[in-house]
């Protein structure tokens, strides 16, 4: 299950975790950048449904997570990638705005995270991957919201490591710099420097590559060049 994957980083884990032979369910608010996806990804002889909703909607995640089951029966991998933000200083906050972006940021992956997990415990196997963000280690004026959800992201992503760790569940926490996404398009940046979806994905890969004995709990991965 990967949510977000409509586009950018979420588009590029699903069709990486395709051509390993993954059966996915897919996560997003366009269900026509969904359908294309789905269509992509099925071109590796692999199942591939989706469902378009709101994720921070827990009606929509309790729908999700039953049309999951239905189709694929267990998760095996969940790939918590949407995310939103909200930028400006904190004294002109729309605090509606602020609420959203960490219902999804953050209380969206709890709820999938704890509606995955009992199959996972279970079968003593399975895998949590949070996308979160280098904001959640180095916060930057304008974006505490945004700041505030990956550190919560961050602090969760290694309480459920401890959680889970002894069920043989990898749970891993990828935290990108600038990545070159529609979440940045409008940064005054280098966008040719920055880092690609298809490198976030990659990461993922190398998470789930990792044997048995080990997990690699947190990966930081920042441009090469200043972008």
């Amino acid at each position: 299950m990967v949510s977000g994957a409509g586009k950018g980083i979420g588009r590029a884990i699903a069709q990486s975790l395709a051509a390993q032979g993954y059966n996915l369910f897919l996560l997003g608010r366009d269900g026509e950048a969904l359908a294309a996806v789905a269509t992509a990804c099925a071109e590796h002889s692999v199942q591939a449904h989706f469902l378009a909703g709101d994720l921070c909607e827990a009606g929509h995640i309790a729908t999700a997570l039953a049309a999951a089951e239905e189709k694929l029966g267990a998760i095996d991998v969940l790939v918590n990638n949407a995310g939103a933000a909200a930028r400006g200083a904190v004294q002109g906050a729309d605090l509606a705005a602020w609420r959203q972006v960490l219902d999804l940021n953050l209380w969206a992956v709890i709820a999938l995270t704890r509606g995955v997990l009992p199959a996972m415990i279970a079968r003593r196997q399975g895998a949590i991957i949070n996308i979160s963000s280098i904001s959640g280690r180095h916060s930057a004026g304008g974006d505490a919201i945004y700041a505030a959800s990956k550190h919560a992201l961050n602090g969760f992503t290694a309480s459920l490591f401890e959680d889970v760790r002894e069920f043989g569940i990898k749970v891993s926490c990828i935290m990108p710099g600038f990545v070159d996404t529609a979440l940045t398009a409008g940064m005054q940046r280098r966008h040719e420097r920055m880092i690609g979806a298809e490198d976030i994905a990659a990461c993922v890969d190398f998470v789930l590559a990792a044997s048995a004995r080990c997990c690699p709990t947190e990966i930081v991965i920042r441009p090469q060049l200043a972008p």
